[in-house]
């Protein structure tokens, strides 16, 4: 599915208003052991994990790849939504925000369109990206918690607190945990020996012990025997049980498990808040680290600028003498998809900026470039341009030749204008000098110093006129009547005379002939003609005179020669 597919579709479902209602989340926080089970493995990824998390428990969800969506289903406990739902909010959200999620995330994740893409399928493993949208779908925080396995240098990023933009409000905080459904040591045997994740689960506080005793004591009702309903000779009757009050020191128990429990939810509650105080300021740190880095850029000298893209330009050296071939294919397709999408986001004046640096770049080089350097850069030009062609299809072609036909009535265009601006210039100059020659006489020079000043204005004129070109001169009479007299020599009776020759019977101009006397041909003897074409000539000339008596007839008083056709006979 092509990109700007995708975003056409958006635009349709943006305008069905039903389809836009936002969800309504909140989110359940505390394990039930009655409705959840733990992930034993992301329990062990989780230990690798930092402190503030070694609490919470890891709950088990279904990892058929739309595991992240499934985490937040099980957190919302609402049978109305589904993972599919959630995928294209995921897809409409990125869409719609492509900018903002590009300029934050790209160069962590990669380019936001191949992202896209790959969200339109289902059931494919979900990425930052999608966990970023999910904030502003779900009008919540979310904190993303990385196991410390196998250093990466984007681990800051990816154990962060993900925040709604303005002006949505986060109503609630959710915690999701990147995991595996093997477990270290097999995902190692099989992925060369390194470890990346392909599952999600959510992370839920432990529940508050005491309060299914606070449930139960709070559900007992008034004090009614029961009635048990059984039957006697075939008919039913009703049997009074008579029931006991608890005793005084199981009241006691009850109200001091009662007490327990609130105490033990408060607690959990003010747990629940320092946690929340935590993370913020963890946010808040991180984001203090981001913006330095890029107050450091805005605010760094030229000097050093230039010491920092030197470095730059090594380490990337570096690495790409040491790249296999398949990254050096990823690295450039994936620096294709990033030009691409930048160019699609870019404004006019952001186009024209880039447009002039790259012509200034190419001008640049070709300067400074040797003739060898010079003649491999015309040979890859010429390759590439018949490799294009070869590939190129009608429809490609077509477009080609209409915007090389553009180009060629733009550049004949502009050297008519300029062709005829020099010519008025070159006759404002002749005008000028003539008048100055025609007044020359006329005036009187005052000092010699006024006579060097208009000899050397002349020459300056009469140098500017030389160099100019000048308009065409008519054609001379001499060479008209040289072309003439060449022409007539060309087309005269002698040069366009033929004859045949008499040895090989070619016709050809009577010029490239020689003429010799029949006694001198050598070996006259093998041009006799043969008896049976003599006879065969004789018979072929008698036959058309015959036929000429026949179908010819000649008038005697109107001496007119009159042809006589056969009458054909109707069929």
């Amino acid at each position: 599915m092509y990109y700007d597919e995708i975003v056409s579709t958006v635009k349709r479902i943006q305008n069905i208003e039903p389809l836009m209602i936002p969800i309504l989340f909140n989110p359940d926080q505390v394990f039930d052991e009655t409705k959840h089970l733990v992930d034993v493995v992301a329990k062990t990824y989780l230990r690798k994990a930092t402190d503030d998390v070694q609490h919470l428990i890891p709950v088990d969800v279904i990892a058929d790849g739309n595991c992240l969506y499934n985490s937040i289903l099980l957190l919302m406990n609402n049978s109305m939504i589904t993972t599919s739902e959630l995928r294209v909010r995921t897809v409409i959200e990125l869409v719609v925000n492509g900018a903002y999620y590009t300029r934050m995330y790209s160069q962590f994740i990669g380019l936001l369109d191949i992202a896209i893409k790959a969200i339109c399928k289902n059931y494919t493993y979900s990425e930052l990206y999608e966990i970023a949208a999910l904030c502003n779908i779900l009008r919540c925080n979310i904190r993303s918690i990385y196991p410390r396995i196998d250093f990466r240098e984007d681990m800051e990023i990816l154990n962060n607190s993900f925040r709604p933009t303005s002006p949505i409000i986060a109503n609630c905080s959710i915690t999701i945990f990147w995991s595996h459904v093997l477990n270290e040591i097999d995902v190692r045997a099989q992925n060369n020996m390194t470890w990346s994740p392909n599952h999600f689960v959510p992370l839920m506080s432990p529940p508050a012990y005491g309060d299914s005793d606070n449930i139960s004591h709070q559900s007992v009702s008034k004090i009614v025997t029961p009635e048990k309903r059984t039957s006697k000779n075939n008919a039913p009757i009703q049997i009074r049980i008579p029931e006991f009050q608890s005793s005084p020191s199981r009241r006691r128990r009850s109200e001091h498990s009662s007490n327990t429990g609130f105490v033990q939810s408060a607690a959990t509650d003010a747990i629940r808040e320092t946690q929340i105080g935590i993370h913020e300021q963890r946010q808040s740190a991180i984001e203090q680290q981001i913006n330095p880095n890029q107050e450091n850029l805005v605010n760094e000298t030229a000097e050093h600028r230039r010491i920092r893209l030197e470095k730059q330009k090594q380490r990337d050296q570096s690495n790409r003498s040491n790249e296999t071939n398949e990254k050096r294919k990823i690295r450039l397709e994936n620096q294709n998809q990033r030009t691409k999408s930048n160019r699609l986001h870019e404004t006019s004046e952001e186009r024209k900026i880039r447009l002039e640096d790259k012509n200034q770049r190419i001008k640049s080089n070709r300067l400074n470039e040797t003739a060898e350097e010079r003649q491999i850069r015309l040979k890859k030009a010429k390759e590439l341009t018949q490799s294009g062609r070869m590939n190129e299809t009608e429809e490609q072609r077509q477009i080609r030749l209409e915007k090389q036909r553009k180009r060629s009535q733009a550049n004949r265009a502009k050297k008519l204008v300029e062709k005829s601006t020099s010519n008025k210039l070159n006759t404002q100059q002749q005008n000028s000098s003539n008048q100055l020659n025609a007044t020359e006489p006329n005036a009187s020079c005052d000092t010699q110093g006024m006579h060097d000043f208009t000899n050397n204005e002349d020459i300056t004129k009469k140098n500017k006129t030389s160099i100019s070109s000048l308009w065409p001169e008519s054609i001379s009479r001499n060479l008209k009547e040289d072309c003439l007299q060449k022409f007539l020599q060309k087309m005269s009776m002698a040069a366009l005379s033929e004859a045949t020759c008499a040895v090989c019977n070619v016709r050809t101009h009577t010029q490239k002939l020689k003429k010799l006397p029949v006694s001198k041909i050598p070996h006259i003897h093998l041009l006799k003609v043969p008896d049976a074409l003599k006879d065969f000539i004789k018979t072929s000339q008698t036959s058309a005179v015959q036929y000429a008596d026949e179908h010819l007839g000649i008038s005697e008083n109107e001496s007119v020669i009159q042809m006589t056709r056969p009458t054909q006979s109707s069929l």
